[in-house]
């Protein structure tokens, strides 16, 4: 276990240092992931200015959960975009080193590969977090719950990541396939929590969580709820099992290409 965490530890600085080679180029796909984003962060504050409150979610409340889903996005694909490339590295052949790396072969999955407009995504997601912190004067235990809350949103979307790609193993041409899952999975997070009817939330709580990555942080710091925090960890580790035990058997389908590197 240990050296499995030095080991993801070293690849992606390996991956960030390889990222600011061409600074230029670096801080050009950051910045316009940033522009890309804003675009996003600003038609809803124009929305729900336009509207009003939505069942009790306001327009800072519209903002924390862009940081917060911005934030998962960004951590899952700045250091475990190895696990959104799975089905090329499937198609490729190029797995085998995966498997024959002397670590944990998630370890090894995980910073096979990284997105230079991701560092953008986990930039702006930290700032927007820490300025719904700011702008709602958390107190410790407020920031305790919502950091707690938003690594729970990670776990959870790191797990779809891999549950998506994991498809390349069943399903021929598992690459669109993965795409199009991933696609379904993050479109409900993209809305605010308020507008969801209690069984559809529940469902995309539990079933589906992409609430989770989303709007489940912002309904903990809203009510300052321990229960609904410890419901967000419970049911990440739910589905940490459940991908632990896809993966596994997933990887026992896999033919080798005779591929290494």
């Amino acid at each position: 276990m240990k050296r499995d965490i030095k080991f993801f530890i070293a690849m992606s600085l390996a991956n960030l240092r390889n990222a600011y080679v061409l600074r230029t180029s670096f801080w050009i796909g950051v910045i316009s992931m940033v522009l890309n984003n804003l675009t996003f962060f600003v038609i809803w504050l124009l929305f729900m200015n336009a509207t009003g409150p939505i069942n009790g979610w306001t327009s800072v409340d519209v903002i924390g959960m862009i940081g917060v889903s911005t934030f998962c996005f960004g951590v899952c694909h700045s250091f475990f975009y190895g696990v959104k490339e799975l089905p090329e590295f499937v198609v490729k052949g190029s797995f085998d080193s995966v498997l024959l790396a002397p670590v944990s072969s998630f370890v090894k999955l995980a910073g096979l590969s990284f997105s230079v407009t991701a560092y953008g995504d986990l930039l702006m997601g930290i700032s927007i977090m820490i300025f719904y912190g700011f702008y709602l004067k958390f107190t410790l235990v407020v920031w305790l719950l919502f950091i707690m809350a938003a690594i729970s949103g990670c776990v959870v979307f790191i797990c779809f990541r891999l549950l998506a790609s994991l498809v390349v193993f069943f399903v021929y041409d598992g690459e669109l396939v993965s795409t199009q899952m991933m696609d379904i999975f993050m479109r409900p997070g993209l809305y605010p929590g308020g507008i969801f009817p209690y069984k559809l939330k529940v469902f995309l709580l539990t079933a589906i969580p992409i609430l989770i990555t989303s709007a489940m942080p912002i309904d903990i710091i809203k009510e300052k709820s321990f229960p609904l925090l410890i419901a967000s960890i419970s049911i990440s580790i739910f589905w940490v099992i459940i991908t632990r035990i896809m993966y596994k058997f997933a990887i026992k389908r896999y033919e080798s290409g005779n591929m290494l590197r």
